[in-house]
């Protein structure tokens, strides 16, 4: 490597620490669950936890209340439905790591037809770091008349989904990219 290359690389490195790349985008919130995130589902059957039900999902938290989720569930055959949409809030005061969750889907039987709807409502604490959150809740499913056909408890946890950098991004060329989601972000987040 000659010495331009060198350098280069040098100043590469140093402004993705300088930007703080990436590890601190998801930290700079760690009050609050506006993100996306790849979530574990655990809703116990009985006594014994080889019968739980455990499956995974992907979720995002907009920035100021909204929300989307999908999951492994929703293309089950018997059981398809919508991806689903819903609204979160910070929890208590002084408890400011703490958030609720309702939202809602619709679902269908093997054929299309309509069944009823879902809802979900959850309340999690996120980590210290903002990086995870875990917690529990309860749901239920409705026919289309609106009675409720099974209902039910469940325990969640979360993993923050961090901006990554492709592998092989030459790191020369990132900068400039970081540089503008960095002044992206900045205008974002400042008030209007």
């Amino acid at each position: 490597m000659n010495n331009l290359n060198l350098r280069c690389h040098a100043l590469a490195i140093a402004a993705l620490f300088a930007l703080g790349f990436p590890a601190t985008s998801a930290a700079q919130d760690a009050k609050s669950p506006a993100g996306s995130w790849l979530y574990t589902v655990t809703i116990p059957i009985d006594s014994n936890p080889k019968d739980d039900i455990v499956f995974q999902g992907l979720e995002t938290y907009i920035p100021g209340g909204s929300y989307i989720e999908t999951d492994q569930l929703a293309f089950s055959p018997g059981t398809l439905s919508t991806s689903s949409h819903g609204s979160w809030a910070t929890g208590k005061p002084g408890r400011d790591r703490d958030f609720l969750l309702t939202y809602y889907n619709f679902s269908y039987d093997s054929k299309g037809n309509a069944t009823g709807k879902g809802r979900v409502r959850q309340i999690a604490t996120l980590s210290e770091d903002g990086l995870t959150y875990s917690g529990s809740g309860d749901f239920e499913f409705m026919d289309n008349n609106g009675h409720v056909v099974e209902a039910g408890t469940f325990t969640v946890t979360a993993t923050r989904i961090p901006v990554e950098a492709p592998a092989a991004l030459d790191a020369v060329r990132l900068v400039p990219f970081l540089q503008q989601v960095t002044t992206q972000r900045r205008l974002f987040r400042s008030p209007r």
